[in-house]
């Protein structure tokens, strides 16, 4: 008789996103999948950035692989706060913390600022990730409805009608995950407006905050510095998600805070990331706008002209910002989960269900149009369109 786990572990699910990284780790090179699943980058890093790791490598490999403090290297959050200043958005870097991409700053954040019986607010349909240990063993989700007839906002109205006594934090993620939506700015301040007046906390995800086709972003923690948690990565920007560096900002208590827990969890990050994050800043801006935002954008497009000639009974939002498509199946006679299990057996096209985004994602599925090319993506949507007519 093995020794029992802890209840935690049994209450969390396998995340649905990695689980089809696993599968196609495990298809290796077969070229016959097409996958419009996962949320990676499918650009090189800028040239810049690979030459620093290698330049760093070769001239003190000691110096490269060693430990760096928790918090990170001083020169990087330096950059990382021009950065942000010059974006509109003005804090010191004593402020920011670096992390294991942003799923480890959301993550400490939470374990941060989280305690038994607190409630958190999230949209529904939001990313999956958010349901980690410290919200399932400590705290209660409430989910706000987005539909897509109000381009999937999430509304200081309906945050308003959620609070509760034991309302301790409202989570954002704007653009989003799986819709794409980019969160106006009336809605941005009038949240932050409540969360002052209510003495909340707001952790900001704002992994997608660089990778926007028409719009802007706006930071939550402009209007709320003081309540104002945010999360952020360099795997969709610079391209590096196997290097899993991101970083956190906020209040220098709570990033202290962090830090602490980041002691005992990673130590520090991979001092050859920072080395890449270093030289990514001088080329961002070239880069996101001559090479991923053109790249990206054409691909969206292409898939959004598919969908609408190929899946016309099928309905959807046009992304503003992120990597994805979120599809409503509408007449399908498959619940979303069979029918991606399906379409990956027969027509070897991976999809995500759009069930594990909330219960407002049932009978959806979320389409990544940033993984494969143009023609890819024609046939890929054109299979979809055979296995639909085939149901």
């Amino acid at each position: 008789m093995s020794p029992i786990l802890s209840s935690v572990e049994s209450s969390i699910t396998e995340s649905p996103i990695r689980r089809i990284a696993q599968l196609l780790e495990k298809a290796g090179d077969d070229s016959s999948i097409i996958s419009f699943g996962g949320g990676a980058p499918s650009l090189a890093p800028p040239k810049e950035v690979v030459d620093a790791m290698i330049s760093s490598l070769r001239k003190d490999p000691f110096k490269a692989v060693s430990y760096t403090s928790t918090k990170g290297l001083p020169s990087l959050r330096e950059k990382i706060a021009e950065d942000l200043t010059k974006s509109g958005d003005s804090v010191d870097s004593n402020q920011i913390a670096l992390s294991t991409g942003a799923t480890g700053g959301l993550f400490m954040a939470l374990e941060d600022i989280v305690n038994p019986g607190d409630e958190v607010i999230v949209s529904d349909p939001t990313y999956v990730g958010y349901e980690g240990p410290a919200l399932i063993e400590r705290a209660k989700l409430r989910r706000i409805p987005v539909k897509k007839e109000n381009d999937f906002q999430l509304t200081p109205d309906a945050v308003n009608e959620t609070i509760t006594k034991k309302t301790k934090i409202i989570i954002i993620l704007s653009p989003d995950n799986p819709t794409g939506r980019i969160q106006k700015k009336k809605n941005v301040k009038g949240i932050a407006d409540i969360a002052k007046d209510n003495n909340l906390w707001i952790v900001s995800d704002d992994t997608y905050k660089d990778i926007i086709y028409e719009g802007s972003h706006t930071y939550i923690h402009k209007y709320a510095p003081e309540n104002t948690i945010t999360a952020c990565t360099f795997s969709k920007s610079s391209s590096i998600p196997g290097l899993r560096l991101g970083y956190v900002y906020g209040p220098k208590e709570a990033i202290d805070g962090i830090t602490k827990f980041s002691q005992y969890v990673m130590l520090c990050t991979n001092k050859l990331s920072q080395a890449a994050a270093e030289a990514f800043y001088p080329v961002k801006e070239t880069y996101l706008n001559k090479t991923v935002i053109p790249t990206y954008k054409k691909r969206r497009d292409v898939m959004g002209n598919m969908i609408k000639k190929h899946l016309s009974v099928c309905d959807y939002v046009k992304p503003h910002g992120a990597f994805y498509y979120f599809v409503d199946l509408c007449d399908s006679k498959l619940d979303d989960e069979e029918f991606c299990n399906r379409l990956l057996e027969e027509q070897k096209v991976v999809a995500i269900p759009g069930k594990y985004f909330g219960n407002e994602g049932k009978g959806h599925i979320r389409l990544t149009f940033v993984s494969e090319n143009e023609k890819r993506i024609e046939e890929g949507i054109l299979k979809i369109k055979d296995f639909m007519e085939e149901l």
